[in-house]
């Protein structure tokens, strides 16, 4: 396990995503991302203009950013995304909803699950986003109290993770897909 400071774990992160063969898992749990999305389809959604933020989000500049989804798919890793949610939903949570159906889905092939946050309450859940590589390497992400992310932690082959591996089990068999 190594825990690195955001600016010097991005390598590391890198590296494991262009090493991924299988599958890429992420569990997501804020429910609020705010702080780190400021884009404009964000922007134009908190400000009640629905219709501009879904035209922004199919700009060609954003679908760009999930040109690494796309290029991962084409090599036949399968991209899970699994976030769990609290009612009501907050306006980021509509908002990326829509991105999941206008963007992350259809333009980038991810298979997306929600569920419920009361309906996990007995599982162990990090506090923080997971992403599990070809179940065999894990990244816990840090946020601070505004949303940003300040660190990740980093669990390799030479670590215990059949914790992280049975949340994924647990979250996908309970969860609905979008």
């Amino acid at each position: 396990m190594k825990t690195l400071p955001r600016e010097k774990a991005n390598a590391m992160w890198d590296k494991w995503w262009d090493e991924m063969r299988g599958e890429w898992f992420k569990l997501e749990v804020l429910q609020d991302y705010a702080a780190e999305d400021e884009g404009p389809s964000l922007q134009a959604w908190l400000e009640g203009d629905k219709q501009r933020s879904i035209t922004l989000m199919l700009e060609p500049s954003n679908i760009a950013r999930g040109k690494g989804f796309q290029k991962k798919r084409s090599q036949g890793v399968k991209l899970i995304r699994l976030h769990t949610v609290q009612e009501p939903y907050t306006a980021y949570i509509q908002w990326e909803l829509e991105h999941y159906k206008h963007v992350n889905k259809p333009l980038w092939d991810e298979s997306i699950f929600l569920i419920n946050r009361s309906e996990v309450a007995d599982l162990d859940i990090p506090s923080g986003d997971t992403m599990i590589f070809d179940k065999k390497q894990v990244v816990v992400n840090k946020y601070n109290s505004r949303g940003l992310m300040t660190h990740e932690t980093f669990y390799d082959e030479h670590d215990d993770i059949s914790h992280f591996l049975k949340l994924r089990i647990a979250l996908i068999e309970r969860a609905k897909a979008l």
